[in-house]
């Protein structure tokens, strides 16, 4: 599992010590992959929408979640691991 945000690598370096946080978290400050994905409508918006990718083990995309409710969406995420 990857998080991915548009935090510098020292903020988010500094927020996973502060909440202990053991996933790994990626900047993406140019926004290049929240476009990619759809988290972003523009390389100027400033927070990204919340999704989750479930990536499969061939590197395609199986399901993308809007995440309203990050707890409850784990669940659904490992269900569809199943």
């Amino acid at each position: 599992m990857l998080g991915i945000n548009f935090s510098t690598t020292e903020d988010l370096k500094t927020w996973r010590a502060e909440v202990g946080l053991t996933a790994d978290l990626l900047c993406d400050a140019d926004r290049s992959v929240a476009l990619a994905y759809g988290a972003a409508e523009s390389a100027d918006q400033e927070r990204a929408t919340r999704v989750s990718i479930l990536v499969g083990p061939d590197g395609k995309v199986m399901k993308t979640y809007t995440v309203s409710e990050a707890e409850a969406h784990t669940h659904e995420a490992l269900a569809d691991i199943g």
